[in-house]
């Protein structure tokens, strides 16, 4: 067996710097939500869990106090162990501690991942000088996808790569510093590594890793442990150093194959070689007369829906020109970043995030809505996030705010309202706001009054 743990060694003194905080997504498998917290407490002593009933409570856990919370949007028994912010080595004991109780008690799906949050001791390094796009640069992601398949293309792990700007640019050889200027973190947590937490206060600051995942990631302890330690060090070596000659040659490469596609791609001529399968029509009409003068206007909605998808072929593109709308019809593709503002007609799609879309007629698989209109759709394992679904059936899914005019089977709904058509089968798990919950534990009322109102930690009656 390959001995993963020993690659880092001698980059000890780096690794002892940082300060790590892990958060686990697991299924409970034959135990209750009491019973899992009761063996943890006894499994990690002497540090304690808490319970709470709410995803990502106010309260911040600590070294010596985890917390164990529902995750809703995986379904009945999905939850998320999070630690606090550890020391290097008390980091790695627990991360194979915790590994090793997954095995034991709980069991993990493609749905699940594990996300390791990275500071480092301020007198040592500090992440106001993490140079960003040398991190970005020097992110193999190869590798992560070479031990965690899954996670390739995943929406919630979405490639670091994509961040580098380079549609604005029309020349090569561009002094990377401009790149460094330009480069903008993105608003949304949903990459490898997520940089939000970036521009927070000094104590808040954090790199989240959130490449590792996928069905049973608990069983690989020892590729785990080897990415830790390879995700610390990428972070360490880029924070207070500037570019070397490896950064710029592969940003260059970067920056000429991906504008060669976009200078290619922006002339219909070239469109139609390139995608012969895909006709534009400017209001349903498809002649080149009609299409060519419009394609200079259309080319932005265009290219972004094309870069943001895998496999998208046989579909007719329509432009509304009097809602300046896309309209995608007769698809069958994956969705591999955000789309934001497009109409899918009688599509097939599976993953990604649809924002503000209009949906009709649709089969949707893996995807998260928010804001959108979704009629006459058969939604599965998706999330449906303040969205007005009609006359569509939704199976196992995460339903919070919005309209369900909808029949629902199995899943978790949230919140919202419902419409007249609704139908919510027993299965579905329905939370209320208040003191029912999802682990059908009861809460002590009385005490919570007494104790000042934390109905966030769970009281269980004798």
């Amino acid at each position: 067996m390959k001995k993963y743990s020993e690659k880092f060694l001698h980059e000890y003194s780096k690794l002892n710097t940082s300060i790590l905080g892990l958060e686990f997504e697991f299924y409970l498998k034959d135990m209750s939500y009491y019973k899992t917290l009761e063996y943890l407490n006894k499994y990690l002593s002497p540090v304690t869990i808490e319970g709470f009933r709410i995803y990502h409570p106010d309260t911040k856990p600590t070294k010596e106090k985890f917390i164990l919370t529902p995750d809703l949007s995986g379904g009945a028994n999905l939850v998320e162990l999070i630690t606090g912010p550890l020391p290097y080595q008390d980091a790695k004991y627990f991360l194979i501690k915790i590994m090793k109780f997954i095995q034991e008690y709980g069991y993990t799906t493609d749905k699940c991942s594990i996300h390791f949050n990275i500071s480092f001791d301020k007198k040592e390094k500090d992440l106001n000088d993490l140079n960003i796009l040398k991190l970005i640069l020097n992110t193999n992601e190869d590798e992560v996808y070479k031990f965690f398949p899954s996670r390739k293309g995943n929406i919630y792990a979405k490639t670091v790569k994509k961040i580098i700007p380079y549609k604005e640019y029309d020349f090569f050889n561009i002094p990377i510093n401009i790149i460094k200027n330009n480069l903008r973190i993105p608003t949304d947590k949903y990459y490898g590594i997520n940089f939000t937490h970036i521009i927070k206060s000094k104590d808040e600051q954090r790199l989240e890793y959130r490449y590792i995942g996928g069905k049973d990631y608990e069983k690989n302890l020892g590729v785990v442990c080897y990415f830790l330690d390879r995700f610390v060090i990428d972070s360490y070596n880029c924070i207070d150093t500037d570019f070397n000659k490896n950064d710029e040659d592969f940003l260059e490469n970067y920056l000429q194959e991906n504008i060669e596609k976009m200078k290619i791609f922006s002339k219909y001529d070239n469109f139609i070689v390139q995608h012969p399968t895909i006709p534009l029509h400017i209001d349903q009409v498809s002649t080149f007369d009609i299409v060519n003068p419009y394609f200079s206007r259309i080319f932005d909605k265009l290219w972004h829906l094309i870069d943001n998808t895998e496999n998208l072929k046989n579909v007719i593109i329509n432009w509304v020109s009097n809602e300046q709308r896309m309209e995608i019809v007769d698809g069958e593709f994956k969705i591999i970043g955000n789309i934001d503002n497009y109409s899918f007609i009688n599509c097939t799609i599976s993953d990604g995030l649809l924002n503000k879309c209009i949906l009709v007629g649709c089969e949707i698989l893996n995807v998260q809505l928010t804001n959108s209109n979704v009629t006459d759709c058969d939604v599965t394992n998706s999330k449906v996030l303040n969205c007005k679904a009609e006359n569509s059936y939704l199976k196992n899914c995460f339903f919070m705010g919005g309209t369900l005019n909808s029949q629902m089977d199995g899943g978790v709904y949230r919140s919202g309202e419902l419409g007249p058509l609704s139908s919510i089968s027993p299965e579905t798990k329905i939370v209320s706001i208040d003191y029912d919950n999802f682990f059908n534990t009861k809460f002590d009322m009385e005490a919570d009054d007494k104790a000042g109102g934390d109905k966030g930690i769970m009281k269980f009656k004798k």
